[in-house]
């Protein structure tokens, strides 16, 4: 089988592409735009496009893209919703012609199927499932969805909280049923006094008007140590994503000024080192804190990337 795509690039790929993503993880795994150009049968060209979102790369790409930066497929392009015959396809690598290629078929019943026009002949199935690396079972199901029916997949993951009220809900539902005198008794005990009641917890959990001024009637920390308290998770899943990327970077700082040799070493993968994933989510945060001087298409280039 060819592993030769197209060099025509879709205008919008299937899943959500973030070139600052790419570009982050990029410099995370120590290489060029050339470097993964090259790993790609590309130029530098298209690497610095996709990076500063002037292009996107082709859903069949994408794969590809990921393995060459050591990440994975779902970590760097996530997809909301479960996967249709032609994100199946894409999820391989592979175009409709080398599907083709590689089973000796035609692309017409393979064409008709993605675009609903007419279903898969069910001696196709099961080769298909094979090459798609996944069971006859979830080709069928992703069947169903290209042609718009319902399936018995399994049903789409709900969305993560990302408010105090959704983040309290959620634990609620699946760590512990506590009542919101016992969410209040927990916080009171981290403030030291009778800061909060269960009518204060209900405005806290609902996200109403209210929560404003709950939550300025609390010492620091007291909230979410409380809330930490009470659901046996850490404090800091109940700030918001701003407030510990600001922890974060305001910590990278006085690293920064220690510059000590053991944290340089150990940021670069020794024992206490971190992942290449994680490098590039630190990547990432930086990027969105970074003077506009520091954009992505400055540092594109090759020079110093």
């Amino acid at each position: 089988m060819s592993n030769t795509l197209t060099t025509k690039e879709q205008p919008v790929p299937v899943r959500q592409f973030d070139g600052r993503r790419v570009f982050a993880a990029r410099r995370a795994a120590n290489l060029t735009q050339s470097d993964l150009g090259k790993s790609l049968g590309l130029s530098k060209t298209p690497i610095s496009e996709w990076e500063a979102s002037k292009s996107f790369p082709s859903p069949e790409r994408l794969p590809a893209i990921a393995r060459a930066l050591g990440q994975s497929l779902d970590m760097l392009f996530p997809r909301l919703g479960q996967p249709d015959l032609r994100d199946l396809r894409c999820d391989a690598g592979l175009t409709q012609a080398q599907v083709a290629e590689d089973l000796g078929i035609s692309r017409i019943p393979l064409g008709n199927a993605e675009s609903a026009k007419r279903k898969l002949n069910d001696a196709y199935v099961q080769p298909l499932a094979d090459l798609y690396g996944v069971s006859r079972e979830e080709l069928l199901a992703a069947q169903e969805r290209s042609f718009g029916t319902p399936s018995n997949a399994p049903p789409q993951a709900e969305p993560t909280p990302r408010t105090l009220g959704e983040k309290i809900t959620y634990l609620l539902k699946r760590r512990q049923a506590l009542s919101d005198q016992q969410l209040a008794d927990a916080i009171n005990h981290r403030a030291g006094f009778a800061a909060v009641d269960a009518a204060a917890i209900e405005a806290l959990r609902t996200d109403s008007e209210a929560a404003a001024q709950v939550r300025a009637g609390l010492p620091p920390d007291s909230l979410y140590y409380g809330l930490g308290d009470a659901f046996g998770v850490k404090p800091f899943f109940f700030a918001p994503g701003e407030e510990i990327e600001q922890q974060v970077l305001d910590r990278l700082e006085f690293l920064n000024l220690l510059r000590s040799e053991d944290v340089s070493v150990a940021a670069r993968g020794a024992s206490r080192g971190i992942s290449s994933e994680m490098l590039a989510t630190l990547s990432e945060v930086l990027l969105r804190h970074e003077s506009p001087a520091e954009s992505p298409r400055k540092h594109g280039s090759d020079s110093g990337t």
